[in-house]
């Protein structure tokens, strides 16, 4: 099979174990999932990326870096418990590491044809499941792995970045001692800075986590009326939609209404809807010195006060008021 990626290039993959799970019920269904949850409906461009394409990203930037053929497929399998909406599920259901889905990961595993597959290729299903055993996958922040390398540079990609620039990035990664890192200090600033960039203008922006939480508002709603069911979260954003738009429920209707680009939103901290916050994101990654790595924010101070600045605006939040469109 071929498959050319616009941001890692051409590849021919030939293992039957990747190409039969890339086939399998749960990698088929993250197709219908955005990569960009409820923002799909402020920006056109949103509906570009599905969970899929992020998933089988991750893969192929593992399989780049010679990755084992386990973590390949512990990386085209880590997201497949991802609700409708992605990240939406985490405003239904708050908490401050928004993992919501990874505590359904295992189950949604194990219901499906994914262990025999890796049965039958003599794969080790204790081995992916345990995500410990892969550091190139995922790593705690503010490291970089191939899941938030993957999930920024699609993002960036979608929102028109230069994509020679993307590549750029691309060319200086490094894999030492186990773990992603830059060999160019500039490249490396000049990922961590777009990393806050794209935070600050869409992950984090108030009007997008308003987005996000109106949808879970409506969700909830959804839920409590029995219009919804737990199991219809883990289907697909279509499918969830369209109970919403056919439920008749008019505090429902008024909140759908409100997905849409000309949503607007005011900052007040005294007279607000919501109280907002998402999930952290940002990188400071390590760069490769003669031989051993550092910290930017170690390297470049500049770089450390605004990160510094940075997650301090993140942790305090935004008060927002809707005021419609």
């Amino acid at each position: 099979m071929t498959i050319i990626d616009p941001i890692y290039g051409r590849f021919e993959v030939k293992d039957s174990v990747l190409l039969e799970l890339l086939n399998s019920s749960p990698l088929l269904r993250l197709k219908e999932i955005n990569q960009h949850g409820a923002s799909q409906y402020l920006f056109s461009w949103k509906k570009k990326t599905s969970r899929f394409d992020h998933s089988l990203g991750v893969m192929l930037l593992l399989r780049k870096f010679g990755a084992s053929l386990e973590e390949q497929i512990a990386g085209l399998l880590h997201d497949v418990s991802h609700t409708a909406f992605s990240h939406v599920i985490d405003f239904v259901y708050p908490s401050d590491t928004h993992e919501f889905h990874e505590k359904y990961y295992q189950e949604i595993i194990l219901r499906s044809e994914v262990p025999q597959i890796l049965e039958k290729h003599k794969i080790s299903l204790d081995k992916v499941l345990d995500e410990e055993n892969f550091s190139l996958l995922e790593s705690k922040l503010p490291n970089l792995c191939a899941d938030r390398i993957d999930y920024f540079l699609r993002h960036m990609q979608d929102c028109g970045g230069d994509l020679i620039k993307v590549k750029r990035h691309v060319k200086n990664l490094r894999v030492f001692q186990k773990e992603f890192v830059f060999s160019n200090q500039e490249v490396a600033l000049d990922f961590a800075t777009d990393y806050l960039d794209q935070n600050e203008r869409f992950w984090a922006h108030p009007r997008e986590i308003a987005c996000y939480q109106i949808l879970a508002e409506a969700i909830k709603i959804g839920l409590k009326e029995k219009i919804l069911s737990k199991k219809d979260l883990f289907t697909t954003d279509d499918e969830v939609m369209e109970k919403l738009q056919k439920s008749r429920n008019s505090k429902i209707l008024k909140l759908i209404k409100l997905l849409n680009p000309e949503l607007k939103i005011k900052l007040n901290k005294k007279n607000y809807d919501y109280h907002l916050k998402t999930k952290l994101r940002y990188v400071d990654p390590k760069v490769l010195v003669k031989g051993n790595f550092f910290r930017l924010s170690g390297l470049n101070p500049i770089f450390k006060k605004r990160l510094k600045g940075h997650n301090k605006k993140m942790k305090a939040g935004f008060y927002v008021k809707i005021v419609g469109f």
